[in-house]
Protein backbone atom coordinates (compact mmCIF):
# COMPACT_ATOMS: atom_id res chain seq x y z
CA UNK A 1 0.00 0.00 0.00
CA UNK A 2 1.03 3.57 -0.71
CA UNK A 3 0.05 6.79 1.00
CA UNK A 4 0.99 10.12 -0.59
CA UNK A 5 1.00 13.37 1.38
CA UNK A 6 0.23 16.87 0.20
CA UNK A 7 2.65 19.60 1.36
CA UNK A 8 0.08 20.82 3.89
CA UNK A 9 -0.31 17.30 5.30
CA UNK A 10 3.49 17.03 5.64
CA UNK A 11 3.61 20.32 7.55
CA UNK A 12 0.76 19.40 9.92
CA UNK A 13 2.41 16.05 10.67
CA UNK A 14 5.82 17.67 11.25
CA UNK A 15 4.25 20.17 13.65
CA UNK A 16 2.51 17.41 15.62
CA UNK A 17 5.60 15.16 15.72
CA UNK A 18 7.81 17.96 16.97
CA UNK A 19 11.29 16.83 18.00
CA UNK A 20 10.11 13.53 19.52
CA UNK A 21 10.44 10.28 17.55
CA UNK A 22 7.29 8.66 16.33
CA UNK A 23 5.64 6.88 13.43
CA UNK A 24 2.22 7.21 11.85
CA UNK A 25 -0.49 4.60 11.87
CA UNK A 26 -3.57 4.53 9.64
CA UNK A 27 -6.42 2.81 11.48
CA UNK A 28 -9.93 1.65 10.68
CA UNK A 29 -11.72 2.46 13.93
CA UNK A 30 -14.77 0.31 14.58
CA UNK A 31 -15.31 1.27 18.23
CA UNK A 32 -18.95 2.27 18.82
CA UNK A 33 -19.73 1.80 15.10
CA UNK A 34 -21.99 -1.23 15.43
CA UNK A 35 -20.01 -4.06 13.86
CA UNK A 36 -16.51 -4.80 12.58
CA UNK A 37 -17.46 -3.95 9.01
CA UNK A 38 -18.59 -0.41 9.90
CA UNK A 39 -15.82 1.97 10.81
CA UNK A 40 -14.07 5.26 10.16
CA UNK A 41 -10.48 6.01 9.18
CA UNK A 42 -8.22 7.49 11.81
CA UNK A 43 -4.59 8.59 12.20
CA UNK A 44 -2.32 8.16 15.19
CA UNK A 45 1.26 8.86 16.12
CA UNK A 46 2.71 5.83 17.88
CA UNK A 47 6.04 4.86 19.40
CA UNK A 48 6.15 1.51 17.61
CA UNK A 49 4.00 -0.47 15.17
CA UNK A 50 1.38 -2.90 16.44
CA UNK A 51 1.95 -6.66 16.43
CA UNK A 52 0.06 -7.12 13.15
CA UNK A 53 1.09 -3.91 11.42
CA UNK A 54 2.70 -3.81 7.99
CA UNK A 55 4.52 -0.82 6.49
CA UNK A 56 2.93 1.50 3.96
CA UNK A 57 5.01 3.16 1.26
CA UNK A 58 5.63 6.85 1.92
CA UNK A 59 8.60 9.02 1.01
CA UNK A 60 8.55 11.26 4.08
CA UNK A 61 7.35 9.43 7.22
CA UNK A 62 7.12 5.82 8.37
CA UNK A 63 3.46 4.78 8.03
CA UNK A 64 1.96 1.53 9.31
CA UNK A 65 -1.41 -0.22 9.06
CA UNK A 66 -2.82 -3.37 10.64
CA UNK A 67 -2.79 -6.01 7.91
CA UNK A 68 -6.37 -7.04 8.82
CA UNK A 69 -7.61 -3.44 8.44
CA UNK A 70 -5.82 -2.85 5.14
CA UNK A 71 -8.70 -4.54 3.26
CA UNK A 72 -10.89 -1.50 3.98
CA UNK A 73 -8.64 0.81 1.94
CA UNK A 74 -7.45 1.08 -1.65
CA UNK A 75 -3.84 0.32 -2.55
CA UNK A 76 -3.03 3.99 -3.29
CA UNK A 77 -4.20 6.70 -0.91
CA UNK A 78 -3.70 10.45 -0.61
CA UNK A 79 -3.70 12.33 2.68
CA UNK A 80 -4.47 16.03 2.37
CA UNK A 81 -3.95 18.54 5.15
CA UNK A 82 -6.61 21.12 5.99
CA UNK A 83 -4.59 23.99 7.45
CA UNK A 84 -7.59 25.98 8.72
CA UNK A 85 -8.77 23.09 10.93
CA UNK A 86 -5.51 21.20 11.51
CA UNK A 87 -7.20 18.02 10.27
CA UNK A 88 -6.79 15.66 7.33
CA UNK A 89 -8.79 14.28 4.42
CA UNK A 90 -8.17 10.75 3.13
CA UNK A 91 -8.87 9.93 -0.52
CA UNK A 92 -8.36 6.90 -2.72
CA UNK A 93 -8.29 6.81 -6.50
CA UNK A 94 -11.97 5.91 -6.70
CA UNK A 95 -13.44 7.26 -3.47
CA UNK A 96 -13.30 9.78 -0.67
CA UNK A 97 -12.91 8.09 2.73
CA UNK A 98 -13.23 10.84 5.33
CA UNK A 99 -12.46 14.46 6.12
CA UNK A 100 -11.82 16.13 9.48
CA UNK A 101 -9.53 13.30 10.57
CA UNK A 102 -7.58 14.29 13.66
CA UNK A 103 -4.02 13.10 14.24
CA UNK A 104 -4.00 11.60 17.74
CA UNK A 105 -0.69 11.37 19.62
CA UNK A 106 -0.51 7.92 21.26
CA UNK A 107 3.21 7.81 21.92
CA UNK A 108 4.28 6.35 25.22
Amino acid sequence: MKIALTPTAEKLIADKLGDSPGMLRLVYDTENCGCGMSGVPGLAIVSEPGAYDVPMENEVYPFWIDKMQAVFFEEELTLQGEESTGTFRLDGQSQFYKSNIRLIDRRL
